[in-house]
């Protein structure tokens, strides 16, 4: 009897060991679960905030710190996790690279410029494809499977460009365009926005056409090359933010008289330049909406709300009677 009782306890503390040591198991497998997916990009548990990534055009630079702001923002209104990234200086292959590395980390939607149709679009549908939502900002990709655009409309706010063209000379003059890219949609688009304009003038020339490359530098270079090519310039227009400033430090360089100079964007600079009188007026956008906005968006698709295929923010005119309200664009 004694022996009965004896066994009947070691099976008793054997049953008790192996139900603890299953529980444990248990425990562990449903936590590394949940790891796994979460690594993947996707809901573990009921708490699980979305990581998306923003990639940028050149990061440090004034208009993208406005976009991350805006998306940072809104980020923090939805809890979403949001990471931002891009090349130090313009390159578009580095930007290729860096959307290929979100899509091979699983993360859960990206926000991307489509600065070029041909290029972007197949990487754009390679992400959709596995199943990450895509927000094209600033510029679009049309032909892509993006999700939905958020930005300028660019050819008018180019045509925006060529109405203060029209205004500052009353319809006579000879032109120079100093554009951001000549490989960037955004950039050819607000250049044939401007001439849609300026060809409905017999009197009004587009004498020459330069790229600055988004950099301050080259845009002084080229701008001080072709107003001595052309010294019968009267009027210079740049269409990304850095050029309006590097046509302003070229001229101050040049011995000759100031040309009239139109702009893009509303750096801080190009804002006290205008209040000087060094600069006419420039066409701004408003990055911290557009950050915000496409954030927004993919937090209602996330919800599962349906969304239209276009999100276009509006441009401001700014010259030196409102100048000073362009700080918060």
């Amino acid at each position: 009897m004694i022996v009965d009782k004896k066994w009947m306890s070691c099976v008793v503390v054997l049953f008790l060991f192996l139900a603890y040591e299953f529980i444990g198991f248990a425990h562990q497998s449903g936590k590394m679960g949940s790891i796994v997916q979460e690594l993947h990009g996707h809901p573990g548990n009921l708490g699980h905030r979305y990581h998306i990534v923003l990639i940028e055009q050149e990061r440090y630079h004034p208009y993208w710190e406005m976009v991350e702001k805006g998306a940072e923002k809104a980020a923090e209104r939805y809890g979403i996790d949001i990471e931002f990234t891009g090349p130090v200086r313009n390159n578009m292959d580095e930007q290729i690279n860096l959307l290929e590395k979100a899509i091979a980390a699983r993360v859960d939607a990206i926000i991307v410029q489509g600065l070029n149709g041909e290029r972007f679009t197949p990487v754009i549908d390679k992400a959709v494809q596995r199943g990450i939502p895509v927000v094209t900002i600033d510029t679009d990709a049309p032909a892509s499977r993006r999700l939905a655009y958020v930005g300028t409309d660019n050819e008018a706010a180019g045509e925006s460009l060529g109405r203060l063209v029209v205004e500052t000379t009353g319809g006579s003059g000879k032109i120079g365009v100093i554009i951001g890219s000549e490989l960037a949609e955004n950039q050819l688009q607000r250049l044939q926005g401007l001439k849609n304009i300026v060809e409905q003038y017999e009197d009004l020339t587009i004498v020459d056409v330069r790229s600055s490359n988004i950099s301050h530098m080259e845009a002084i270079q080229q701008a001080a090359e072709m107003m001595r090519m052309h010294p019968d310039i009267n009027i210079m227009v740049g269409t990304s933010a850095t050029d309006a400033l590097g046509v302003l430090q070229a001229t101050k360089s040049l011995e000759r008289d100031f040309p009239t100079i139109i702009g893009f964007d509303n750096q801080e600079e190009t804002l006290t330049a205008i209040l000087r009188g060094e600069i006419k007026a420039t066409v701004a956008q408003q990055p911290f909406l557009m950050g915000d906005t496409a954030v927004r968006l993919l937090h209602e698709h996330f919800q599962g709300k349906d969304l239209r295929s276009e999100y276009y923010t509006e441009v401001m005119v700014l010259d030196k009677h409102n100048a000073q309200k362009g700080g918060g664009l």
